[in-house]
């Protein structure tokens, strides 16, 4: 008799078990198909899990904010040029990888200094790695430098010789339009990876 009445109690524990476990199952494909449209939650967190793979890094850009900057410094800076830079820069350093892709380019900050002005572009990137598709973000200094070789600042109108300084657009003296005034030297000066 001990015996019969163990193996019910045993039984009668696994079945509450089961239920519970089949209400919780429940529960689990409610909430998924409620939350995510479908009752596979395990493959859609896997999905999850793997979709930053190839979904292309996000870019911190402020080309609407930084461009007027850009343009009133640069009156004749042609952004959709130097964009173009940026990708032939990046092709050049790392479009050996295996599928290399370049998203997107955006300019990401503009700092300025007494002898050069420096756009910081932002570009996110792919390449395939061990048969896995890799997204990268890279920044690219690109920095316009004096043309001349001190940190001084000397350029003269060539109207009326008033003495014009760096990022000058228009005489302060006589008003005439000046444009490049010290030159148009640009170049790379950092890429690195964030």
């Amino acid at each position: 008799m001990g015996f019969w009445m163990f193996l019910g109690s045993f039984l009668a524990v696994g079945l509450a078990i089961a239920g519970v476990a089949l209400y919780i199952c429940k529960r689990i494909r409610g909430f998924s198909r409620r939350v995510f449209g479908t009752t596979d939650l395990l493959g859609t967190l896997k999905e999850i899990d793997t979709s930053h793979l190839d979904t292309p890094r996000s870019l911190n850009g402020c080309d609407s904010l930084l461009l007027p900057q850009i343009l009133k410094d640069f009156p004749d800076f042609d952004v959709t040029l130097a964009k173009t830079y940026v990708r032939d820069k990046l092709r050049e350093q790392f479009g050996h990888q295996q599928g290399f892709k370049i998203h997107n380019v955006v300019i990401a900050r503009y700092l300025r200094a007494a002898s050069q002005r420096t756009i910081v572009f932002q570009a996110a990137a792919c390449h395939r790695e061990n048969s896995k598709t890799v997204q990268k973000r890279y920044d690219l200094h690109y920095t316009h430098l004096l043309s001349s070789a001190s940190d001084s600042v000397a350029a003269n109108c060539p109207n009326c010789g008033g003495a014009l300084g760096y990022g000058v657009t228009a005489c302060p003296y006589c008003g005439s339009r000046v444009a490049n005034v010290l030159g148009n030297t640009w170049t790379f000066t950092e890429v690195s990876e964030t």
